[in-house]
């Protein structure tokens, strides 16, 4: 019985496999077969034997007797959810293992008796081998069950029951999920979920608008917040407004001409690449260092959308270097005038200032004043000062008489009462006018018997110029300069004007004012005379004029007295300076030498190039214009002189002299002696050496004689001009022409009383007679023109010394003979 009780057990097992399949409901016949299934995967997986042992835990007490497995079935009843749950997600597991469990049933019938008996005796020895109480509290100490099964319900979740819980929304956060587990899955669930709603753009832009109106709109009630919204909005719109004005003033360039394209390419903040290649698309092959002028600047800069605004170098260096600080009435005080004497040639200009000179020259400086300066200051008897500036008053000085013009306080004409209104008289006029300074009349000559200054003021009234005595607002008076008649009333007339027009200055700054002239001196280098306008300029300082600077070595009066300082409206001569600067120039006192000597440097360097630019290109309508004429030509000249405003009066006045037919081209000009840099330049362009008031150095005599260059020497300004006319026009023809005789050189000066200065001369050239007009050369330089008064040979007067032999000799009226100095003979020779 126990056999057939057996074979027929895998029977019902068997059809107990098959009835799952359609009813899933009894859980206990599942469990068995599944049991049975699983024998042979036993060591391949742990939670496996312990399913397994609670099987046959559960089979044991089910033989005897039959209301013990009662009790069990709730447990089991729990655990079939979880299975019925799993066999929905992996329905075709199940169906293998069902397939599966029928073979090895067959097989155990087989076995028969045997493999059962087998079966009975594993069942003890597998519940001795495992405790039951370590894998209960496993899942209590560890969750290394629950991760297991949340992972696998996790990849459940993921293919069937995730995606709608996305589309549901919130569900899922409020709900813990079915148990303790899948809150781990929900929990990672909910990352992803947050990680993946982004807002849009126009959620975004709407909570950026509720912001603004939150922060915009009235939410604070009271005057505080009221307040700080308004500074708030105050602010916004200020600072809106200075970027809109920085944005616009950024887009215009403030540049001197001849910027280069690199500095243009780093104000633009393009690569100097861009700006290369613009050029070339507007047909212009630049480099990186090639200066621009001002039309290509603007060209180029509109192709970048930038406008350019020019302001000169001067302008641009004032700016940065001298801050215009405006003193204070508490550190200004009184200054004397600055008086410009204006007027035409030969109507007592010079003659008034050397009569006003005269009474304040002590008694021991007898010989007057050498050198070529155009200021002096004038003490008066009551202890007041003026500072006089004497102009030429030829018509190529113009330059100079507006110079004169700008710098001074008050101007005096000087007309002569036995003359007319001359051209340069109404010139005079209108620089003081355009000046803007006050005019006073000076009628000279009133002591001869033909004067009549009344017809002066007649004609100045017709020009608009009505003087006090006739009911107008011009000062004017009648003077005598020879004599001295009514010129210390003129002086009174001048203070009361500047009285009217409280001149001030502070004596404690930083000297400035302007250059009067420039002359280059062998001994001392360059000298230059120049006008204290403000502040007090002191041995040491650093000067910048024009384009040279340096520093201060020495002062000196108009007297030539060394002196420490010089205070506002001082005319003074100074040493130290690298180079000649223009008349008219200003001068500033810097700080550093350093950022005198860059300064100079950019100015001489637009200087040069400026020259360059200004050098006038033939062009080929010029050429057809040439070849019409036939006989068209060019003269080449080389100015040289004693001070830098004869040089500039007489480069200008033979520009003036180019023809139709004759061009005349000034192709150098400069002061000093005409030295063999002059000669060579002159060879190499075919040029002629012009001097006023200077003499070749004598290695340039020979140079020019062996290079047959044409040195022409002048003393009068008008003779050169009419000279060189009449030299254009083929009339060079004059009847008379100046030889030198010969050249005397001083040896040794004795100063005789009662006599004067007597000079120990040995003759080096030609021969020195008694009637032969003299020259006094110091340096190169003409320092007074003359007569002999007296010739001597030892003790005897003789009437001529021949070359190689020592002579004696006095100059009629000049005492200021020095050793070294050169005395030149020369007579008037008549030329057929």
């Amino acid at each position: 019985p126990v056999e057939l009780t057996e074979e027929e057990a895998p029977k019902v097992e068997a059809k107990e496999t098959a009835a799952p399949e359609e009813k899933p409901e009894p859980p206990k016949k599942e469990k068995k077969t599944t049991t049975k299934a699983e024998k042979k995967p036993e060591p391949e997986v742990k939670p496996e034997e312990e399913t397994k042992t609670e099987e046959v835990v559960a089979e044991k007490p089910a033989e005897p007797t039959p209301p013990e497995p009662e009790p069990e079935k709730p447990a089991e009843v729990v655990e079939t959810p979880e299975a019925v749950k799993e066999e929905p997600a992996e329905p075709k597991e199940t169906k293998t293992e069902e397939a599966q469990a029928p073979p090895k049933a067959e097989e155990d019938a087989d076995d028969g008796v045997i493999k059962a008996r087998v079966s009975r005796l594993e069942g003890p020895t597998i519940v001795g081998k495992i405790d039951l109480p370590e894998p209960q509290k496993k899942p209590v100490a560890s969750s290394s069950d629950s991760e297991i099964d949340s992972k696998g319900r996790k990849r459940k979740r993921k293919r069937i029951g995730t995606e709608p819980a996305k589309k549901e929304g919130a569900g899922p956060r409020t709900g813990g999920g079915p148990g303790g587990p899948g809150g781990g899955g929900d929990k990672r669930g909910r990352k992803g979920r947050a990680v993946k709603e982004e807002p849009n753009e126009e959620e975004i832009r709407a909570q950026i608008k509720d912001t603004l109106a939150r922060l915009s709109s009235s939410g604070g009630k009271s005057k505080s917040s009221k307040y700080r919204r308004q500074k708030r909005q105050a602010i916004s719109e200020q600072m809106q407004q200075d970027m809109e004005r920085a944005e616009s003033e950024s887009m215009i360039l403030k540049v001197t001409e001849f910027v280069s394209a690199n500095e243009l390419a780093k104000m633009m903040n393009v690569p100097v690449n861009e700006i290369i290649s613009a050029g070339m698309a507007l047909g212009l092959f630049l480099s990186i260092n090639q200066r621009l002028d001002a039309e290509t600047l603007s060209i180029i800069a509109e192709e970048f959308g930038y406008k350019m605004e020019f302001v000169s170098a001067d302008l641009q260096e004032t700016l940065k270097e001298e801050e215009e600080i405006e003193d204070d009435e508490a550190t200004l005080v009184p200054r004397p005038p600055i008086v410009t004497v204006m007027g035409h040639v030969d109507h007592g200009k010079t003659s008034l200032l050397d009569y006003v000179r005269k009474a304040n020259v002590i008694a021991g400086e007898a010989g007057g004043i050498t050198q070529h300066i155009g200021a002096y200051a004038v003490d008066l008897k009551d202890g007041r000062r003026i500072t006089f500036l004497d102009t030429p008053g030829h018509e190529a000085f113009t330059a100079m008489r507006a110079r004169g013009a700008q710098v001074t306080d008050v101007a005096i004409i000087v007309i002569a009462a036995d003359d007319d209104i001359m051209p340069q008289t109404v010139e005079a006029i209108n620089h003081a006018q355009a000046a803007g300074v006050p005019i006073i009349f000076a009628i000279n000559k009133v002591d001869k018997p033909n004067a009549n200054p009344d017809k002066i003021k007649e004609a100045l009234s017709a020009r608009n110029f009505l003087v006090e005595e006739w009911g107008g607002k011009y000062q004017s008076h009648d003077i005598s300069a020879k004599k001295g008649t009514g010129v210390d009333d003129l002086l009174e007339k001048v203070l009361l004007e500047a009285e009217l027009l409280e001149l001030k200055a502070n004596p404690d700054r930083r000297a400035n004012g302007t250059i009067i002239e420039a002359t280059l001196d062998r001994g001392r280098g360059y000298v230059c005379t120049l006008l204290v306008q403000g502040g007090t300029l002191r041995v040491g300082d650093i000067i910048l004029a024009g384009c040279h600077y340096g520093r201060v070595k020495a002062l000196f009066n108009e007297r030539g007295q060394a002196i420490p300082e010089a205070g506002p409206s001082t005319p003074v001569q100074i040493l130290g300076l690298n180079g000649a600067p223009q008349a008219g120039d200003k001068f500033n006192v810097l700080e550093e030498e350093r950022k005198a000597k860059e300064i100079a440097n950019k100015r001489m360097q637009l200087q040069r190039e400026q020259g360059i630019r200004a050098q006038k290109h033939i062009t080929l309508d010029e050429i057809g214009r040439r070849l019409a004429i036939g006989d068209f030509q060019e003269l080449n000249v080389i100015v040289k002189g004693d001070v830098d405003g004869s040089v500039e009066a007489l480069a200008d006045s033979l520009l003036k002299l180019s023809t139709d037919k004759i061009q005349v081209n000034v192709i150098h000009k400069s002061v000093g002696q005409i030295t063999e840099t002059d000669v060579l330049l002159a060879s190499a362009s075919n040029a002629i050496i012009v001097g006023f008031q200077i003499r070749p150095s004598l290695n340039a005599r020979k140079l020019a004689e062996k290079e047959e260059i044409d040195i022409r020497l002048y003393s009068v300004i008008y003779n050169a001009i009419n000279e060189i006319k009449s030299a254009m026009e083929g009339m060079l023809a004059p009847e008379m022409k100046e030889e030198v005789v010969s050249n005397v050189e001083v040896r040794e000066v004795f100063k005789i009383s009662r006599v004067g200065t007597i000079a120990g001369c040995m003759v080096i050239d030609g021969k020195m007679t008694r009637n032969t007009q003299v020259r006094i050369i110091r340096d190169g330089i003409v320092i007074y023109t003359g007569k002999l008064s007296s010739l001597k040979r030892f003790k005897d007067d003789v009437k001529e010394v021949s070359s190689g032999y020592e002579c004696g000799l006095s100059i009629e009226n000049f005492n200021d003979i020095k050793v070294g100095d050169i005395v030149e003979g020369f007579t008037q020779v008549q030329v057929k």
